[in-house]
C-alpha cells in the first residue's frame, strides 16, 4: 500500500506513537507499505514550532527530514502542478487550512492512501481521497 502520512501522524509516530490508531501503526511499520511524508509537512511543524504553537522537545526541527529518512519515510517530491492544482479541490466552509488542502490534493493526484485522525477529511472522499485511521 502507498500512503502519505498527515503532519500529526509523523509528529505522533516519532513522539508519542501511543495517540495512533493500532491500524495506522500497523500500516506504517509494515515493511510492505510504502510511506511517504510531504514536504508541506515539515513547512507546518517549522512553523508552528517557530510560532510556539508546537512543542518538538528535544528534537531539533532542522533534523525532522533524517529523522523521517531513519523510518524509511520517502519523501514526496511535489511538482508544480501539485501546487497550482489545489484549485481542484473545493473550499468547504468548515476547513481552510492551506497545509491540510496541499497534503488532501497530494494524496488524491498521487493515488496514496491519506494516514490521518482528522475527522475533517471525510468530506474530501467525495473528490477521490482514500482516508485511513
Amino acid at each position: 500500500m502507498n500512503c502519505l502520512i498527515d503532519t500529526h501522524v509523523f509528529i505522533w509516530f516519532i513522539m508519542e506513537p501511543e495517540k495512533m490508531s493500532k491500524k495506522a501503526l500497523d500500516i506504517i511499520e509494515d515493511g510492505e507499505n510504502n510511506i511517504y511524508i510531504s514536504p508541506i509537512s515539515f513547512w507546518e511543524i517549522a512553523i508552528k514550532n517557530q510560532s510556539k504553537k508546537l512543542d518538538l522537545g528535544r528534537i531539533h526541527v532542522l533534523h525532522l527530514p533524517n529523522i523521517a529518512e531513519q523510518y524509511d519515510f520517502s519523501i514526496l517530491t511535489p511538482t508544480p502542478y501539485d501546487y497550482v492544482s489545489i484549485s481542484q479541490i473545493p473550499m468547504k466552509e468548515n476547513h481552510h487550512d492551506p497545509f491540510d488542502r496541499m497534503l488532501i490534493q497530494q494524496a488524491i493526484r498521487n493515488d496514496l492512501v491519506l494516514i490521518s485522525k482528522d475527522e475533517k477529511f471525510r468530506q474530501y472522499e467525495e473528490n477521490g481521497l482514500q482516508l485511513m485511521w
